[in-house]
């Protein structure tokens, strides 16, 4: 899955020829796994995949998925997160990101309201790499504001080709978006997983929601 998180942010204008080849594999490497755009608002900071869930999964709310059920996975729309700059991640940043986040959120529930063919979807979830617990434990409380619950996965079923290709891959666009937050790419550690049910998503978003079914 594609890294998301505050270490991949939007790339700068005119990237070079090894910039634009990053972008071209990742984008490849998308459409092949069906990684794609639900929303072409220039502010989303997520795709979308359709996956089919291992293991069961039960959320705080009650919300329950078996094994081989669909769920959707987010994945970090890296060009589109808001830069960092010199001085590293501000005040104002966040509050970007937040907004951004909102938005993406919302653009999501309208989207699945109109969409027959996802109305099996009960949870969406992500992996989002971490330095360690500490960082872990933060970003869990801040995405607990959008209804998100974590968990830090110990358990890693991919090979270990794939668990570094993978690594190769998101670090290579860390890199091509901003070169900055490459120090950070390396040092991080451990998976965080996250979760949130459709059902919180709708009633969070519960106005966009009547918006879009009268539009």
């Amino acid at each position: 899955m594609a890294e998301f998180g505050p270490g991949a942010v939007k790339s700068a204008p005119g990237p070079g020829w090894l910039q634009t080849a990053v972008f071209a594999l990742d984008r490849r490497i998308r459409q092949r796994i069906g990684v794609y755009e639900y929303t072409l608002h220039p502010e989303c900071l997520f795709r979308l995949q359709v996956v089919h869930l291992p293991d069961a999964l039960v959320l705080e709310d009650g919300t329950s998925v078996r094994p081989g059920n669909r769920v959707l996975v987010l994945h970090l729309w890296n060009e589109q997160m808001p830069a960092i700059g010199p001085t590293g991640p501000t005040l104002a940043w966040g509050r970007r990101v937040d907004r951004a986040m909102d938005m993406s959120l919302r653009e999501l529930v309208c989207y699945l309201a109109g969409q027959p063919s996802l109305r099996d979807i009960a949870v969406i979830c992500g992996d989002m790499p971490v330095i360690g617990s500490a960082q872990a434990e933060r970003l869990a409380r801040i995405l607990a504001r959008y209804g998100f619950e974590a968990a830090v996965d110990e358990t890693d079923r991919r090979g270990l080709l794939h668990r570094f290709g993978d690594a190769v891959l998101v670090l290579m666009l860390v890199w091509a978006a901003n070169p900055r937050a490459v120090r950070s790419a390396l040092l991080r550690c451990c998976n965080m997983r996250i979760f949130v049910s459709r059902t919180a998503l709708e009633e969070r978003y519960r106005a966009a929601l009547l918006r879009a079914s009268r539009a």
